[in-house]
């Protein structure tokens, strides 16, 4: 197992599992999941509110490049907060948080809302673990010292822009 791509994170989630990704952006990290075929099924969260170059011409990029896997694919065009009421607590085998992290996944709030609905054995994850996002290293230690979970690391070793940045992970 290759564990210098971002996407390698998937491999710690039960084969045949469902997911989700709070932030899709152009849906290239999406679409490298789904490659891989280890989820049943994975939702994307990104409400393209034109914040960022997160506009509706990066919403059409990320839904035609997603297309092609629609049986086993939704994008929700919508905020993380408006999504939660959709899934029950312990409903996802996987959740990745790449959000906003300029306001350190918004204090931390995403992560809290999120962990509920992961089942236990479930991968919680996350990118921008890097001293360039002095706010979700502070959020997500502060989460992870709170549940009493061990942090992991993948140092991403792609020349790509959306992988810049290490990936952390927890286990439930």
């Amino acid at each position: 197992m290759n564990m210098l791509k971002r996407e390698s994170v998937i491999f710690h989630a039960r084969k045949g599992g469902v997911g989700i990704e709070l932030g899709v952006a152009e849906g290239i990290f999406s679409e490298r999941i789904m490659k891989l075929g280890q989820l049943s099924f994975l939702y994307g969260v990104d409400m393209y509110a034109g914040d960022r170059g997160h506009d509706i011409n990066q919403y059409k990029s990320a839904f035609m490049r997603l297309d092609k896997y629609r049986e086993k694919y939704a994008l929700l065009k919508m905020k993380f907060d408006e999504a939660l009421d959709m899934f029950p607590d312990e409903y996802f085998d996987f959740i990745y948080v790449d959000g906003y992290a300029h306001t350190g996944e918004e204090e931390g709030k995403t992560l809290h809302d999120w962990f509920p609905k992961l089942k236990v054995g479930g991968v919680f994850a996350g990118d921008d673990y890097h001293a360039d996002w002095p706010k979700v290293i502070s959020v997500v230690d502060s989460f992870i010292k709170k549940n009493s979970l061990k942090l992991n690391l993948i140092e991403c070793h792609e020349p790509i822009p959306y992988c810049e940045y290490p990936t952390w992970y927890v286990i439930k």
